[in-house]
């Protein structure tokens, strides 16, 4: 595109050179030209930065959270009393080595069967664990708030999201 306005520029200023008469319409006809120039430039970049980005495509040897399979586990009040560590199995039972995952986990007081939910924390787990193997892990969930109100009888569920296999 800017090699079209070259050649054009280059005409202009020989012709100008070459002729006297042309050299009164030199002026008008090169604020033409860089005005049809701005003009698409301007169009270029709006359409550029319009165009729709392609979908992106999982990785053909994905893990999906139902391969991952979390056990044993324990929720221990910690320091301060909001702050809980959490701490279980890791077993990976896709064919593909594990690199990290989002832990989402919930909690919610339940005294007497009647369960309020008090807050739900997402957290990220690194743990490189190979196909068909198991690991420990331990990690925190803050639940802000959850000190307002004693917590009598905790009930906790999580799910995971987020898997990234092990790069190579």
């Amino acid at each position: 595109m800017f090699w079209a306005f070259g050649v054009a520029a280059v005409t202009i200023l020989y012709l100008a050179v070459r002729f006297k008469r042309f050299q009164s319409w030199l002026e008008p006809v090169l604020t033409i030209v860089v005005a049809i120039g701005l003009t698409v430039a301007i169009l270029l970049w709006f359409t550029d930065n319009r165009s729709v980005a392609p979908e992106p495509t999982p990785p053909r040897n994905a893990i999906t959270a139902e391969e991952i399979v979390l056990s044993d586990m324990e929720f221990a009040v910690g320091q301060p009393v909001t702050s809980y560590r959490v701490t279980g199995t890791i077993t990976n039972n896709s064919a593909t080595a594990l690199q990290s995952f989002r832990l989402t986990v919930e909690l919610e007081n339940c005294p007497d069967g009647a369960c309020t939910p008090v807050g739900a924390d997402k957290t990220l787990i690194i743990a490189r664990v190979p196909p068909g193997q198991s690991q420990p892990f331990t990690t925190f969930v803050v639940f802000t708030g959850s000190d307002l109100v004693p917590i009598k009888a905790p009930r906790w569920s999580w799910s995971i999201s987020d898997v990234r296999v092990l790069g190579r």
